[in-house]
C-alpha cells in the first residue's frame, strides 16, 4: 500500500533552504496540503530564529490545531479593526521559536485584505527583526499576486498556478509525485482464441501493410536518389577530357602535381543540390516564450497545466546573468511571423496577458 505523501515533510526540506527570505507566500489549492507545507517550513527555520505562520486560507485544520487559548481574534481582525499582532500571536506547543496567527472572527476578504500596502510594512519588520513570515493563503484567491508582490516570493503547493503570478516571483514548487500503477499478469485463455485462416487477421493485415510500406519507401529512395535519370539516353560517343578546374584537387604539399596528373575519370559529378541545408532545429527556430522561472518544476507544472493548448509546448534550461532559469516555449516555425501569430492567439484567447510572452529565436 503507498504511503500517503507527507507535506509537511516536504516544506520542512524546503525550509532549510530559505535563510535569506524574511517574508514568503504559501500557496495551493488544497488548504490542508498547503498549511502543511507552510507549517514545515516554520519548523524548520523556528530553531534558526523566530517564524510567524499566519493563516488566510480560512481556519485550516492543520494551523487551527496549533492555536490555544479562548481568544478568536486573528489576522483579519489586526487588518479590519487594528487589533494588535501580539494579541493575535499564539506560540505553536511543542516549537518554542514559531507562533501562530490565526484566520479570526470573520472569513478572509481577499479582494480587501490582500493588496493592503501594511503587508509591505510587516515584511520590512520581519526583515528587520531577521525574522520569517509565512502566510498560507489559496492560489485560485482574488488579488493574490497583490500580496505576493508585497512579499519575497512564493512557494507554490499542488497543481494549480496563478494565471497572472510573475514567473520571478516563484521561489519553488512542491508537488505530490505521480504515482505509478504496477503491472500485473493478465490470466489468457488461450482455449478461446478460434483459429484464423492463412492471410486473415491483425498479423496478416500487419504484415500485408508492412510490405506496402516499405516498398512505397524504397520506390521514394529510389525517387530521391535517381531524379529523372536519364542514363539510358547515353551518347554514342564517349565524353571529351573535362577542363582542368572541374578536377578534383589532392590536399596536401602534392596539390599541384594532382591536379597536373589529373585524368576525365577524377572529375567530380554534380553534386546533388540540398534543398534545407540546415537542420530542423534551425529550419523552425521561432517559438513563442511564455515564462520564465527559476525552477524546472515551475516550468514543468506550466507545461502540464497548459497541456494539448500548447503547440509543440516545452521548457528547457538556460543562463541568465550568470542565474539558471527555465523557459516555458511554444510553437516551432520557420518564420518570425508564424510564431508571432501563435503570440497574438494566445493574448486574444486570454492565455496570456498584452505585455506577456515574446517571439525568440
Amino acid at each position: 500500500m503507498r504511503r500517503p505523501f507527507d507535506w509537511e515533510a516536504a516544506g520542512a526540506r524546503l525550509g532549510s533552504e530559505l535563510d535569506d527570505h524574511h517574508a514568503i507566500v504559501v500557496l495551493g489549492d488544497d488548504p490542508v496540503a498547503t498549511a502543511e507545507v507552510a507549517l514545515g517550513i516554520g519548523r524548520a527555520q523556528s530553531g534558526r530564529r523566530r517564524v510567524a505562520v499566519c493563516d488566510l486560507l480560512g481556519e485550516a485544520p492543520p494551523i487551527q490545531a496549533l492555536v490555544t487559548g479562548e481568544d478568536l481574534h486573528g489576522i483579519v481582525d489586526s487588518f479590519t479593526y487594528g487589533v494588535s499582532l501580539n494579541r493575535i500571536a499564539h506560540q505553536a506547543p511543542g516549537t518554542p521559536g514559531m507562533f501562530i496567527m490565526p484566520t479570526g472572527t470573520e472569513p478572509v476578504d481577499a479582494e480587501e485584505i490582500f493588496p493592503n500596502t501594511r503587508w509591505k510594512r510587516l515584511a520590512s519588520g520581519f526583515r528587520e527583526m531577521g525574522a520569517l513570515l509565512i502566510l498560507a493563503a489559496r492560489a485560485d484567491a482574488p488579488s493574490i499576486e497583490a500580496l505576493v508582490a508585497q512579499a519575497d516570493g512564493a512557494v507554490l503547493v499542488g497543481e494549480t498556478v496563478p494565471t497572472l503570478l510573475p514567473v520571478a516571483s516563484v521561489i519553488s514548487a512542491i508537488r505530490q509525485p505521480t504515482p505509478v500503477a504496477p503491472m500485473t499478469d493478465v490470466p489468457v485463455d488461450f482455449t478461446a482464441i478460434e483459429p484464423q485462416a492463412p492471410g486473415s487477421g491483425r498479423v496478416a493485415q500487419f504484415l500485408k501493410g508492412g510490405i506496402a510500406v516499405l516498398v512505397i519507401s524504397a520506390i521514394g529512395i529510389w525517387f530521391a536518389i535517381r531524379p529523372f535519370d536519364t542514363s539510358s539516353q547515353r551518347p554514342t560517343q564517349p565524353p571529351g577530357p573535362r577542363p582542368v578546374d572541374a578536377v578534383l584537387p589532392v590536399s596536401g604539399t602534392n596539390a599541384s602535381a594532382g591536379v597536373a596528373g589529373a585524368t576525365a575519370g577524377d572529375s567530380i559529378g554534380e553534386i546533388p543540390v540540398v534543398a534545407n541545408p540546415a537542420d530542423s532545429v534551425r529550419a523552425s527556430a521561432w517559438a513563442v516564450e511564455l515564462l520564465a522561472t527559476n525552477t524546472a518544476a515551475g516550468a514543468a507544472a506550466k507545461v502540464r497545466q497548459e497541456g494539448d493548448d500548447l503547440p509543440a509546448g516545452t521548457y528547457a534550461a538556460d543562463i541568465v546573468d550568470g542565474a539558471e532559469w527555465f523557459k516555458v516555449m511554444a510553437g516551432a516555425y520557420p518564420s518570425r511571423a508564424l510564431a508571432d501569430s501563435l503570440l497574438q492567439l494566445l493574448r486574444r484567447e486570454g492565455e496570456l496577458d498584452e505585455r506577456s510572452g515574446s517571439v525568440v529565436r
